[in-house]
């Protein structure tokens, strides 16, 4: 794991924060509550997602969905199997004085075999239904993991709409995939690897208005990338049977290469048009193509050899998978197992610079992202204040073999440039 950095700016994409909130384009207090998931990053780590449900009476209420990876989990051998144990507790503190409004529960886990406790992609999902009436909320989630009693928390400021007297506006949407039969599973953690082209959005509605059921509703989808390009746009006409029926949103478009994406649902009926939107992460893909293969060129020249990176950029579009498999086959540590580690190391360092980094444009492409890449995290870093005579200092520190990169803050923003050993 990669030791902790200085952040010199928030600690997520510029997307996430872009789509924090689903904005109304038309009158009406037509504002969807979205906030970035919350993560606790000690064991036993999750994630936790919050959304407006609606019931059939019309009686608005919060969804918390919470996700614990299978590995982070503390896991006991029994007679035929293995079992994990935990306690959920998701409190809604209100600011100031008030009553706090909450849950906690008890869960196990059984699993017969071993490997089902490391694999990739398992998960416990929970989740609770909570009335919470309007108002402004600290939020706290904490998991207790009952087999080791480790505990994590993660917290977050919530505010609360009142739709008691909105006749029609998006409530809430929750991503997740689709899954056979039509079903919908929830991704609270809004990430996703190979399975990205199942990826769809469950839509909540309030609709006040008089008239028989079942509804039919028209949405506007567009699927956008960290610098707004839209990548695939669609409409949808789903329908609901009753107050509070979930519809489900999936888009049409292949799988989406590594990257931070937006996901935009617009209701349009009559004059007005109610939006929102849900940032979500693709962590693992298969091969660029096109502009996400022009794109990444530059961070791979970071590690690839000059010939390497001359033929990879003279590729035609039909050749760039075929180049980009062919190139990083021969980096696979492990060739006959199906994941390349040195791929995901690779994809993992570009995510990381670009959420830790700061620069004009991508922010792997600053001095501190380029080392990063192409180095790794550092063994050690050092701080050194700034002073009438020179800018604020960080010094990397790598061990085998030994390196040292100094950088410096000179516009005193953040945006740390190389200024020893020079450019690598």
């Amino acid at each position: 794991m990669p030791k902790p950095l200085r952040t010199s700016r928030l600690a997520l994409p510029l997307a996430w924060f872009a789509a924090l909130l689903g904005l109304a384009v038309q009158p009406g207090p037509a504002t969807a509550l979205d906030l970035t998931p919350l993560r606790a990053e000690s064991l036993p780590a999750f994630t936790a997602d919050v959304a407006v449900s609606v019931d059939s009476a019309g009686v608005s209420a919060l969804g918390v969905s919470v996700s614990i990876p299978y590995p982070d989990l503390q896991w006991l051998r029994l007679d035929g199997g293995y079992a994990a144990a935990i306690e959920v507790t998701v409190v809604f503190q209100p600011h100031g004085r008030g009553v706090s409004f909450g849950d906690s529960w008890q869960r196990s886990i059984a699993v017969e075999r071993f490997e089902q406790t490391t694999q990739r992609g398992g998960a416990v999902l929970e989740r609770r239904r909570l009335v919470v009436p309007p108002g402004r909320y600290q939020l706290r989630v904490r998991v207790h993991d009952l087999n080791s009693e480790r505990e994590s928390e993660a917290r977050e400021r919530v505010d609360v709409p009142d739709y008691s007297r909105v006749p029609l506006a998006i409530a809430g949407l929750e991503m997740g995939r689709v899954t056979p039969g039509d079903g919908f599973e929830l991704r609270p953690s809004r990430r996703y690897g190979m399975d990205s082209d199942q990826l769809a959005a469950r839509v909540t509605l309030v609709d006040r208005r008089p008239g028989p059921w079942p509804r039919t509703y028209t949405f506007d989808y567009r699927v956008l990338d960290e610098t707004g390009t839209e990548l695939a746009s669609g409409r949808r006409t789903p329908t609901a049977g009753h107050m509070g029926a979930p519809v489900i949103l999936r888009p049409d478009s292949a799988a989406l290469f590594v990257g931070t994406y937006t996901f935009e649902a617009t209701l349009q009926d009559g004059k007005g048009r109610w939006r929102v939107e849900r940032a979500f992460e693709v962590e693992e893909s298969g091969p660029p193509r096109g502009r996400e293969f022009r794109r990444m060129l530059e961070p791979l020249s970071y590690i690839a050899g000059a010939e390497e990176y001359d033929i990879l950029s003279h590729l035609q579009d039909a050749e760039q998978a075929a180049g980009w498999e062919t190139f990083w086959k021969r980096r696979d540590p492990t060739p006959d197992t199906p994941r390349n580690e040195a791929l995901l190391e690779f994809m993992r360092r570009v995510r990381y610079s670009e959420e830790h980094f700061q620069h004009y444009g991508p922010a792997w492409r600053s001095d501190m992202g380029r080392i990063y890449i192409k180095f790794g995290a550092p063994d050690q870093t050092e701080t050194r204040p700034a002073t009438s005579q020179s800018p604020q200092l960080e010094v990397w520190f790598y061990n085998q073999p030994y390196r040292q990169f100094v950088f410096a803050d000179r516009d005193g923003f953040g945006r740390y440039v190389l200024v020893s050993p020079g450019i690598e």
